[in-house]
């Protein structure tokens, strides 16, 4: 990142590399939860997380509540029973990777940190890494760095990841800190809206002909979108997955480099 416009050649550069020493089985991406929205209720989110057979690795890409304020001390009984899924899960043997959207605050930026405060991530993504698995290498993200032209929210994304913000709200009483989140989260739905409407397209297609390079895929959400974006001169694409938020799908991904989306019940 070079200042908040994002600089994609540096993003990957920097990506580290993640390995799955899995030898079958598959990997499940779930984008875009929002879980605590009317729309989203966390129990069939924690139904489908009992739900995925043969299971070596579940990404989730960000997003994975409405608002999430990562520290314990801010969680609230949903959060908890969320975690507690998620725990469940790992206990299970599944390792979970965390993609950090732009819906959660104070993830820190490593497993040891986040194992430490309780949190059951196997690996945390800031910002982008690399998945290695059976041969192949797949660039993960939330997607929240594609569309250059929205300073805004680059600018607050840059503030909002900062330490001095983080001590500040760390100050905060739990559930103040909540009720501060929800404002806030309402304050960002309802500004920059010329932006937020038009879907970028040519960003996107920019963004992927950036990437790609040395990759056979590249998975984002962030955009609620069932897509895949081409870039000339790349056998490989950019996938976006759809958000579990209004389709409840998840996407399955074989070691060969197959991937198909799974329908769970919208309930």
């Amino acid at each position: 990142m070079t200042g908040w416009q994002p600089d994609w050649r540096r993003l990957m550069a920097e990506a580290p590399e993640l390995t799955l020493e899995a030898a079958d089985g598959y990997v499940y991406l779930v984008a875009d939860s929002h879980l605590g929205h009317r729309r989203a209720p966390p129990e069939g989110f924690l139904a489908m997380l009992e739900q995925l057979p043969q299971a070596r690795l579940l990404v989730l890409l960000g997003d994975l509540c409405k608002v999430w304020l990562a520290l314990p001390k801010f969680w609230d009984g949903r959060a908890r029973r969320l975690m507690d899924g998620l725990h469940a899960l790992r206990a299970r043997g599944v390792p979970i990777w965390f993609v950090v959207g732009n819906r959660e605050f104070f993830v820190p930026r490593d497993a040891a940190a986040a194992q430490r405060l309780g949190l059951p991530f196997d690996a945390v993504v800031p910002d982008a890494a690399v998945l290695a698995w059976g041969g192949r290498r797949y660039g993960l993200s939330h997607g929240d760095l594609v569309n250059r032209q929205d300073a805004q929210y680059l600018r607050w994304r840059r503030v909002a990841r900062s330490r001095g913000f983080a001590a500040a709200f760390n100050l905060v009483p739990g559930p103040l800190a909540r009720r501060m989140a929800q404002a806030l989260e309402s304050a960002m739905a309802s500004t920059n809206q010329e932006i937020k409407i038009r879907y970028p397209s040519d960003e996107l297609e920019a963004f992927a002909a950036s990437v790609l390079k040395g990759l056979d895929g590249f998975f984002i959400g962030h955009f609620h979108r069932d897509e895949t974006i081409h870039a000339p001169g790349h056998d490989a694409s950019l996938r976006i997955v759809p958000d579990w938020f209004s389709r409840k799908q998840v996407l399955r991904l074989q070691r060969d480099g197959q991937h198909e989306l799974l329908q769970f019940p919208a309930g």
